[in-house]
């Protein structure tokens, strides 16, 4: 008789370690900037972090600088309410997928990748009209005359009067990313091949020599 199929090991390590990496990435970055101009270089660049459920960084003395061109920099980005419940939630979701089914899992598995890829894109999405938002309704009565509406990059570096801007993802985000690859592999692997069932058959004994002879 073949053995009782075994626990799922192979799905729940990988559900752990996502899970792990989704409730860290509460603590880092994922997205940042930095600002460069002549008064503000190397160590004294200006810099802000967005993490899932806060900013930090240069904020107050970057918005002393936007009031000279009529920009103000919210308190608070939407995303920061509702994306670490998303995290979270993504979190024990694929955790329990782990002890559904074989068959239930892989759905499950793929259904919480999906989810949180939906949830970051829309996390991006918001952050990138945010930024249009602040660049193009200000005061265009500001000190600084000539300044063109302007939208910081979500991914990359523009020039702004005397600023450059930099932008790029936080480690936070990549920890994301792998909690989505661990899913996503969760869901896609494939069943392995079928254990070899013993028989009851004894072996065949060996024909007598003189027989042989």
């Amino acid at each position: 008789m073949s053995k009782p199929s075994r626990f799922p090991r192979l799905a729940i390590l990988p559900a752990l370690a996502a899970s792990g990496l989704l409730v860290v990435s509460l603590k880092f970055p994922l997205w940042h900037i930095r600002m460069e101009a002549p008064q503000y270089q190397g160590r004294e660049a200006l810099r802000v972090e967005v993490l899932p459920g806060s900013m930090r960084g240069n904020l107050d003395e970057i918005r002393v600088l936007n009031q000279y061109i009529g920009v103000q920099v919210p308190d608070h980005l939407p995303q920061t309410r509702w994306l670490p419940v998303a995290l979270l939630a993504g979190a024990a979701l694929g955790l329990g997928a782990a002890f559904l089914p074989r068959k239930i899992r892989r759905f499950a598995a793929l259904g919480v990748a999906t989810y949180l890829t939906i949830a970051m894109l829309a996390a991006a999405g918001q952050a990138q009209w945010q930024m249009h938002q602040i660049g193009h309704n200000r005061n265009h009565h500001a000190a600084l005359a000539g300044v063109k509406d302007f939208t910081p990059p979500l991914l990359g570096s523009t020039k702004l009067a005397n600023f450059e801007l930099q932008s790029g993802l936080g480690l936070g985000s990549f920890f994301i990313a792998g909690a989505v690859a661990c899913y996503a592999g969760i869901g896609l692997a494939k069943r392995h091949s079928r254990r070899l069932v013993p028989t009851c058959e004894t072996p065949a004994e060996p024909a007598p020599a003189e027989a042989v002879a």
